[in-house]
């Protein structure tokens, strides 16, 4: 990509009301080397002096004239402990010092404050980490109005440290530029969360909740909703139209490509339904071969599939993962075709271990973060190019993500002025080096293999630096991993932060990076109007592209060797909280309490209670009991989950009655046990069958020998078979609605965070 010749307009940010100091006001600054009167970027020894004059001013003093009359209630002065750079005591040291200076009779660059109203904050190091916590704990305990961040001086690491947690923490904050203290600003000013929700929702499959907000497209939602729980009644009795023609909905209303659909869709989600998907999708993939396959592969290899197929249909088989070993062997000799490479690859059969256990989704979810097998991403490749989802949606002005990602991901990244004593940038291309192997180890967990996509944010003075930069990148990166450019330049005032960060976003809309998988964002170098800049412009681009948020921190570690820390997860909580808390609560609605787990799991720590929380109904929802536990006990808890079930799906009788029987067996009933239980409970029976006829379960199979019309049975007859198994496992009791009064709360504690 050519680097644009224009750069954005500067535009001067004035101090408004929202951004105003008050007397309730906490300034916040790094103490660094410009604080001692040391030059910019020196490494020489120097004498300290921290009073400066009218032709040598101290950061400070800029800040309290830029603030003129405007007062601020107190000061936080950032200070590290450890000794570097030009000066042999470590600033903490001068911070003190400082602190006597700003509380005695004449004050310090302009200003005297009370003893109560400066504090000193000694920090190990001048990395984001180490600023964040101690600094997060301070503001909770002094709990002020609003805050500003120094900006320009001192170290970075420091004052975004400072930064995130006042993010984290809710307190108001702002970044105000050293040189120019009328141009401060605030990141959430510059991030637009509001007109994102109908992407994530498009982008994660959201059907039924785009229906409520789309309503024009509500037609199209409701059916790929029907679609995506295996359902092909509604299709089959909607009225054919000019955006869904009679072919359109016959398509929809066939039963194969709709179980497809719904198992593709819901593949990365890891729910126990879609485990189950997994079996009804392989089973009749083997058994149901094209002509060109089937005659491809002959009739020895024919005949192994088909037993294998005639095996996991049989419900009363244990061991599937067994029994395609045991295919796998006698396949040896037979040529490659879909269906016999998904039985042969070992990572696939692996794969299809683990999600049949009945217990892989009660793992937590980063256990999973891995690429799916080989196998299951091209079929979902082949499915993706015959589904009639994009056409549509493309006909209506709109365009699908892909059903498993893109497997790419996105790397922001400022570039700062070569060191004067690295006149070679030896520490420049390690950190590049840093920052593509974190790249990669992220992308290495996501659902598909894919690009680190690099974009180096330079100014006019480090465009050669960004270009030398992205050489080196594709020069040391494996082939076809990587894709890397350079992106300015860009200007570097104190009030250009919104002109860049449009600029920046402009770009990224420009250079097809709405597929991104994940939006990487490594602090720490550049100029730091550029480097907030682009923090501001990767936080809207993950809300724009609806995907993750990662940030860390680039810096050094005592050898000065460049190295890269988690920086942790509180830009979150500009706008991504609210996107996760929105699907997760969309999640619940559906009982999809895996979904919601995991969905919270990408938030910032204030979404942590609700994640826990999540994670706690979906064991309760699930989770097996210890052995000790006693015959009125485990049905004390089925009575709770089966309420809970007949409550929350009682619109939706085929996941209603699938759930109900995972939740009794195997966690609460062992196999022996509920086949002894359903033979002496009439409606667990009933349930059993009802469920052993879902699309989940065992429908494909009997249909490949059966010819009639699957239809779900009716919700009010499913919700009567609940409440009479709830009655059959023993007398109802205040307990029975606990998991449902849990659930409830959860809902609302979700949708009061979604919208904030």
């Amino acid at each position: 990509m050519a680097v644009p010749s224009r750069a954005p307009t500067s535009r001067r940010t004035t101090i408004s009301p929202s951004t105003a100091p008050t007397t309730d006001t906490l300034l916040i600054h790094p103490i660094g080397g410009g604080d001692l009167g040391m030059p910019p970027r020196s490494r020489a020894p120097a004498p300290v002096d921290l009073h400066g004059g009218p032709g040598d001013r101290r950061p400070l003093d800029k800040v309290f004239a830029g603030l003129g009359d405007t007062d601020v209630g107190g000061l936080l002065l950032l200070a590290t402990t450890n000794t570097h750079g030009p000066t042999v005591r470590p600033f903490a040291e001068h911070g003190r010092r400082m602190r006597d200076l700003l509380c005695g009779p004449d004050g310090l660059c302009g200003r005297r404050f009370p003893a109560d109203r400066v504090h000193v904050l000694e920090v190990a190091q001048p990395t984001v980490h180490a600023a964040l916590e101690p600094t997060r704990a301070l503001l909770t305990a002094l709990a002020p109005g609003a805050c500003l961040v120094t900006t320009g001086t001192g170290s970075y690491a420091l004052g975004a440290g400072a930064l995130l947690a006042a993010i984290e923490t809710g307190v108001p904050s702002g970044l105000l530029p050293v040189d120019d203290p009328a141009a401060v600003y605030r990141l959430s000013d510059l991030v637009r969360p509001d007109a994102t929700l109908h992407a994530w929702l498009l982008r994660h499959r959201f059907w039924a909740e785009l229906a409520a907000v789309d309503p024009p497209n509500a037609d199209l939602w409701r059916l790929l909703a029907a679609r995506q729980r295996a359902d092909t009644g509604p299709a089959k009795a909607a009225r054919p139209g000019p955006e869904l023609t009679a072919g359109d909905l016959g398509k929809l209303g066939e039963l194969w490509p709709t179980v497809q659909a719904a198992f593709f869709e819901r593949l990365a989600r890891g729910e126990a339904l879609d485990h189950s998907l997994l079996r009804a999708w392989f089973t009749h993939r083997i058994a149901k071969l094209s002509k060109r396959e089937a005659e491809l592969i002959g009739a020895s290899a024919r005949a192994v599939l088909d037993e294998l197929a005639d095996r996991l249909s049989d419900g009363g088989e244990r061991g599937d993962a067994a029994l395609i070993r045991a295919a796998r062997l006698r396949l040896a000799p037979a040529p490659a075709a879909t269906s016999v490479e998904l039985v042969r690859d070992t990572e696939f059969v692996g794969f299809y271990a683990d999600a049949t256990t009945h217990a892989a989704h009660l793992a937590p979810p980063e256990a999973h973060r891995r690429p799916l097998p080989g196998p299951l991403l091209r079929a979902a490749d082949q499915w993706e190019q015959s589904d009639l989802l994009p056409r549509l949606l493309r006909h209506r002005g709109l365009r699908p993500w892909p059903v498993l990602g893109s497997g790419d991901v996105l790397v922001l990244l400022g570039v700062g002025l070569t060191p004067e004593h690295d006149t070679a940038d030896e520490g420049g291309l390690a950190a590049v080096r840093e920052v593509l192997d974190w790249a990669a180890r992220q992308r290495a967990g996501l659902a598909r293999p894919g690009r680190v996509r690099l974009r180096l944010l330079a100014s006019d003075e480090t465009l050669d630096r960004a270009g030398r930069w992205v050489t080196f990148a594709r020069a040391t990166a494996p082939a076809g991993t990587l894709d890397a450019e350079t992106l300015g330049p860009y200007p570097t005032g104190p009030a250009d932060a919104a002109g860049i960060t449009s600029a920046l976003l402009t770009d990224l809309r420009d250079g097809g990076l709405r597929d991104v998988d994940e939006v990487l964002l490594v602090v720490n170098t550049g100029k730091p109007v550029m480097v907030n800049a682009m923090v501001a412009a990767g936080v809207q681009w993950s809300l724009e592209a609806a995907c993750t948020l990662r940030v860390s921190e680039l810096g050094l570690d005592r050898a000065l060797h460049s190295v890269i820390r988690d920086g942790g997860r509180g830009l979150c909580r500009l706008g991504m909280d609210a996107r996760l808390a929105s699907l997760a609560s969309a999640a619940m609605r559906r009982l999809d309490t895996r979904t919601a787990w995991q969905l919270l799991a990408n938030g910032s720590p204030a979404l942590t209670a609700v994640r826990d929380a999540a994670a706690r109904l979906h064991g309760d929802l699930y989770g097996a009991v210890g052995p000790a536990t006693g015959p009125s006990a485990r049905r004390a808890l089925a009575r709770e989950r089966l309420t809970l079930i007949a409550e929350v799906l009682a619109d939706e009788p085929w996941p209603a009655c699938y759930t109900a029987v995972e939740a009794l067996r195997p966690g609460l009933f062992g196999w022996r046990q509920w086949d002894d239980l359903r033979r002496g409970h009439w409606a667990l029976h009933a349930l059993n069958g009802l469920r052993n006829e879902t699309p989940y379960a065992h429908l494909l199979d009997r249909l490949r020998v059966e010819k009639r019309s699957p239809r779900p049975p009716a919700p009010a007859r499913v919700v009567a078979l609940l409440h009479r198994a709830i009655g059959e496992l023993g007398a109802a009791g205040p307990g029975d609605r606990g998991l449902l009064v849990r659930f409830e709360e959860l809902r609302v504690r979700l949708d009061r965070l979604a919208a904030e």
